[in-house]
């Protein structure tokens, strides 16, 4: 079999096609415990997560694998410039049609929106085509019993439905089962506020008051430390490869720390500026299968796209000041995309989430 990193992997083929799951879709991630994200050429085109258990300790030569349809999002796509909403717009306020200073998101397979809906201290599900959410963490007011939330910031969300979420003035990361009334913590004493996950399972995180990433294996109480001397760090994005980018927010730039050498580069902005190779506090990151880099840049009120090894990038959304019109972002803060590569922004300061329309005429 072939590792999601496109290494070889020795394992016994017992187990049926019909016992395992997909990878996760964007960054072939395995949410099962112990689980490794591999092509199984007998089974389906898909990635599928494999138990570590039925794997040899032998790491086998590597093996090349032909290029997969979906792989990265094409280079020539553009997006609709005017957006619709798809959660909240309505105001700041706590009903379930609204949103309160939205900070993190996380968008699923089924395109259903979970949205870290802060200063209203919940987590929020928005399915496609609804007018309100379903509240379906928190939302008991702030605080730091396992039904609470202070400020929580960031989401992942597995196959199963359960949600890990990080708690910044907390200081936790919780775990939410599917349909649970109370969280369980799993991290503590961790000012987090991005929080990602790759295809074993092990969660990495960015702590505002440490500068740092630190990722953790499943059930891991100590962190193995990935990058430190940071400035505000903030969203997290971990690659096929393991490789880890980081909102270096106080740098303006991002950064990219790679699994097997730990060698860190700056893969988008460096400096202060509206420039297109300049970013201001950047947060949200999205990185696709070819290594094009997706920034919230939220102080210039847009969403850049940059290429692998490009010194400057290209404004695919906003970009025209801040503002509440549908062409319009102020402080955008997080970023994703959904199986058809339609592009999601959490737009904080509006307090709603903007969708905006893959067009993919020139592909």
């Amino acid at each position: 079999m072939t590792a999601s990193n496109e290494s070889g992997i020795c394992g016994f083929l017992w187990l049926t096609c019909s016992q395992l799951v997909s990878c996760g879709s964007f960054n072939h991630i395995c949410y099962q415990p112990n689980h490794i994200c591999v092509h199984h050429s007998r089974c389906f085109v898909h990635p599928v997560c494999y138990p570590l258990s039925m794997m040899d300790q032998a790491i086998c030569p590597p093996k090349t694998s032909p290029s997969r349809p979906g792989d990265g999002i094409c280079i020539n796509a553009t997006w609709t410039q005017n957006a619709t909403t798809v959660a909240g717009g309505n105001g700041i306020g706590s009903s379930l049609s609204q949103l309160y200073d939205p900070f993190g998101f996380f968008v699923d397979e089924n395109g259903s929106i979970y949205v870290v809906d802060t200063l209203n201290y919940r987590i929020v599900k928005w399915d496609r085509g609804v007018s309100s959410g379903q509240l379906v963490a928190g939302g008991n007011g702030l605080g730091d019993q396992n039904d609470q939330f202070n400020e929580a910031s960031d989401i992942i969300v597995d196959k199963d439905g359960t949600m890990y979420i990080s708690d910044y003035n907390n200081e936790r990361i919780q775990r939410w089962v599917r349909g649970a009334q109370n969280g369980e913590t799993i991290l503590r004493n961790i000012s987090a506020i991005g929080i990602a996950q790759d295809d074993q399972g092990s969660l990495y995180t960015s702590d505002w008051i440490k500068s740092e990433v630190r990722k953790w294996r499943v059930n891991e109480t100590v962190g193995q430390l990935i990058t430190s001397n940071l400035s505000s760090p903030r969203s997290l994005f971990v690659d096929r490869n393991r490789s880890v980018y980081v909102g270096d927010t106080g740098n303006n730039r991002v950064i990219k720390v790679d699994d097997k050498t730990a060698e860190v580069t700056i893969v988008a902005g460096g400096s202060f500026g509206d420039g297109a190779h300049q970013l201001n506090e950047p947060e949200g990151i999205f990185v696709d299968e070819l290594g094009t880099i997706y920034v919230a840049d939220t102080r210039n009120h847009r969403i850049m796209r940059w290429s692998r090894g490009a010194t400057s990038g290209s404004v695919i959304a906003g970009g025209r000041g801040e503002g509440s019109q549908s062409d319009q972002l102020f402080f955008p803060t997080d970023l994703s995309f959904d199986l058809d590569r339609n592009l999601y922004v959490v737009d904080n300061a509006n307090n709603r989430v903007q969708k905006f329309l893959i067009d993919k005429n020139l592909c």
